[in-house]
């Protein structure tokens, strides 16, 4: 009988190693000659010559109204604030000078003293907010910048209470210098009804001047709210 092959048993066959493909831990794509976009973008940023602000900058500038940030930021400002220090120089130098040369009324020259010397102190303090203002926006720290904040805004108040005080003090003025218009002596110095001219003449004036810039700043505001009104209507 003929005898067939008995197959072996699958302890006997031979293990043959399996080889199992490499895993690829990246997609490789194919250069399409140009530079990655990350790179390309990051480097246009930081050669880019736009100026950035950081987010305390940014900070910094916002705890004052933009007209107001814009004005204090201004080197013209300052020159018209050095400019207008002379009206209060004047006054006082002229009111020291003739204290005692208008008998018809003592308090003429007593208000241009105190006008003269409460408006250089006003103007000093708006120059120390500008200067304030400055130094707090080239701060880079947070505690920098909360202390030009507290400053400006101690200084703010002062001016603002000194305002009243001079608003009081001018309608006083009105009352010393117009109430001596008609009756006042300027040949006669042993006349109760003298006072100087020069000492009289720049009070009367200085009160005029104030009424006519008080007239063109209302004016220049109102201009200046209706094309802000016009410019968002037509927006």
């Amino acid at each position: 009988m003929a005898q067939y092959p008995i197959p072996a048993s699958s302890t006997q066959r031979q293990q043959v190693p399996i080889e199992i493909p490499r895993s690829f831990t990246s997609i490789q794509r194919p250069s399409v000659g140009g530079p990655p976009f990350t790179n390309y973008f990051d480097e246009h940023v930081k050669n880019s010559k736009l100026p950035r602000l950081s987010v305390a900058s940014e900070r910094k500038i916002k705890f004052l109204p933009p007209f107001l940030s814009l004005l204090l930021g201004s080197n013209y400002f300052l020159i018209v604030l050095c400019i207008l220090l002379i009206v209060p120089v004047l006054e006082l130098a002229i009111g020291v000078a003739y204290q005692d040369q208008c008998p018809v009324s003592s308090y003429i020259p007593k208000y241009l003293i105190v006008t003269g010397a409460c408006g250089i102190i006003v103007i000093a303090l708006t120059i120390m907010i500008i200067v304030s203002f400055i130094c707090c926006n080239k701060q880079d720290t947070i505690a920098g910048s909360c202390l030009g904040t507290c400053v400006i805004a101690i200084l703010i108040v002062i001016i603002c209470l000194m305002t009243f005080f001079l608003f009081a003090w001018f309608i006083a003025g009105n009352v010393w210098v117009f109430g001596a218009r008609n009756i006042v002596d300027f040949d006669d110095k042993k006349s109760i009804n003298y006072c100087h001219s020069t000492l009289y003449n720049f009070a009367f004036w200085i009160v005029i001047i104030t009424y006519i810039m008080t007239v063109v700043g209302c004016c220049v505001s109102c201009c200046r709210a209706c094309s802000k009104s016009l410019a968002t209507l037509k927006a």
